[in-house]
């Protein structure tokens, strides 16, 4: 629609058909990924997944590159096409998910899709079954057996508020999604680009910032599982990076801010500075934040509630995204840049207390023992 649009309206639509498809995409690909993969490639496969979001971002980039010209913005969409059409065919392909099938009681169905994604003989699969309708809510009759049928959303609230462990779940998963908006990802990355552009860096830059959060995002996908790392540290690590190369901007800038906004030759050395700041807080992000807080969502909540509760920070993700992008300039204007960074900073360190004092380590464990520590109060 988007390519083939006639007039404005059309775009508007086709634009606004694709954020909806992209909002159900990130809503559906970690959930499916966390209940179909088992314990020692969930963190990897999920994390894996933003790796991937963050290729596209760089194809993009260098296909606005190759068509140059802002008139050649179909030529520059198209070649996303073929990829959707793969990902839709490869997505009817799949089996649906285990625990979602174990949930409506198609126990027998659910041993035949975990047989087939894990390639695991039926016996094994049928006992991973039963461990997962073990931990199943109970019907409506009270009875231990899944339910038949999926109970609606308005059903759903009262539960994923009233009971303790959702409730905690709830703060954990939310809790992460707003601090990694609200420490200033969406502006500091927009900042980034427009400050390179101004030195004359645009298209090297995209390129060389999207590549390095590609590179960062691979690293963390491969320490997730790690014995000597797991969701925690990456999350204190890549938080505190994050907080220091707040700090480092803001100091620069109400040291420095002057001979900056100036630029020039005399200010390449500060701009270099800014740059490498920059690329920390990105980095920082990219092995913490970007991949660690999707995992986690997909995760951390009790099958009963997972896909109404990773709708809710989905849509904290988009509606926080969406508020500290367009006040950025707002805030800037008003505060200049060394209150603005310094804010972040304190959001920031600010997250990292709330990941030490209330994010727990998931690594290893199955879905149905991270909701047996939430029930019992382990975590």
């Amino acid at each position: 629609i988007t390519i083939a649009s006639p007039t404005l309206p059309v775009l508007y639509a086709g634009r606004l058909l694709t954020g909806a498809g992209l909002g159900v995409a990130l809503h559906a690909a970690p959930l499916y990924i966390a209940e179909t993969a088992p314990p020692e490639l969930r963190g990897r496969l999920v994390a894996y997944k933003e790796a991937a979001i963050v290729a596209g971002i760089v194809l993009g980039y260098a296909a606005g590159a190759v068509n140059g010209d802002a008139a050649a913005w179909r030529e520059t969409l198209a070649p996303a096409i073929p990829l959707e059409v793969a990902m839709l065919a490869l997505s009817l392909a799949l089996p649906e998910s285990p625990r979602w099938l174990a949930l409506r009681g198609r126990d027998d169905d659910a041993a035949e899709a975990v047989a087939r994604l894990q390639q695991i003989e039926l016996s094994k699969a049928q006992a991973q079954v039963r461990a997962i309708t073990t931990s199943a809510p109970p019907a409506a009759d009270g009875s231990a057996r899944p339910q038949a049928a999926a109970p609606s959303l308005l059903e759903l609230l009262p539960r994923l508020f009233g009971e303790k462990g959702n409730r905690q779940a709830l703060l954990i998963g939310c809790g992460l999604v707003l601090f990694q908006q609200l420490s200033g990802q969406p502006s500091v990355l927009y900042y980034a680009n427009r400050l390179l552009e101004s030195i004359g860096l645009g298209f090297i830059a995209a390129v060389g910032v999207g590549s390095f959060k590609l590179v960062m995002t691979i690293v963390s996908a491969n320490l997730v599982e790690s014995e000597s790392w797991g969701r925690r540290p990456l999350l204190l690590a890549g938080t505190a990076a994050m907080t220091v190369s707040l700090a480092g901007l803001s100091a620069l800038y109400a040291t420095s801010g002057a001979a900056l906004a100036a630029g020039g030759a005399g200010a390449a050395g500060l701009q270099a500075a800014v740059i490498l700041l920059l690329f920390l807080y990105v980095g920082g992000y990219q092995v913490g934040f970007g991949p660690i807080t999707w995992l986690i969502l997909s995760e951390i909540f009790p099958l009963a509630v997972r896909s109404p509760a990773i709708s809710i920070g989905t849509l904290l993700n988009f509606g926080s995204n969406y508020f500290v992008g367009i006040l950025f300039e707002l805030e800037r204007t008003a505060v200049g840049e060394p209150a603005l960074f310094g804010g972040f900073a304190l959001v920031a360190l600010a997250a990292v207390a709330f990941i030490y004092t209330k994010v727990p380590e998931t690594r290893g464990l199955s879905l149905e023992e991270i909701e047996a520590k939430l029930t019992n109060g382990e975590f």
